[in-house]
């Protein structure tokens, strides 16, 4: 797979990787440490967690874009922060 960009919006600046098994690593750490409610935090862990990351993989072969939308907060206090991950060209 070619490089990727991927951030967080307003946790994680987009930031450039040379492929989606970097990338993958850094969005989880960040994810993990948020308050995230238990059943949402199992789909992202899903999408970015460990062993995770086939469906993004084929979204960004068909789309060279992926994106969910990650809920921190409680029920009734929550942010929303875009996470963001696009194909890249490839780096001379």
């Amino acid at each position: 797979m070619s490089a990727v960009r991927a951030g967080i919006a307003g946790v994680m600046l987009p930031t450039d990787f040379p492929s989606l098994d970097h990338a993958l690593p850094v969005l989880w750490e960040r994810v993990r440490k948020l308050p995230v409610r238990e059943a949402h935090r199992d789909f992202i862990r899903i999408c970015i967690g460990p062993g995770g990351g086939q469906g993004i993989a084929t979204c960004l072969s068909r789309n060279d874009s992926w994106s969910v939308t990650l809920y921190v907060g409680e029920m009734t206090d929550w942010t929303s922060h875009l996470i963001t991950i696009t194909t890249t060209a490839p780096q001379p």
